[in-house]
């Protein structure tokens, strides 16, 4: 979880609240990743 937060919210603490807030932004980025993947999929698919 800290790497998480390192990541997504380099300068912020290791607060609860910071932790928080960087796993659901990696969630939502990864959530965002697999929307365009699909569409990207079914762009090349459907001709």
């Amino acid at each position: 979880m800290l790497i998480i937060r390192r990541h997504q919210l380099p300068h912020e603490d290791d607060s609860e609240q910071s932790i928080a807030r960087a796993v659901w932004l990696h969630k939502h980025h990864l959530e965002n990743l697999e929307i365009v993947t699909a569409n990207g999929v079914n762009r090349a698919f459907s001709g």
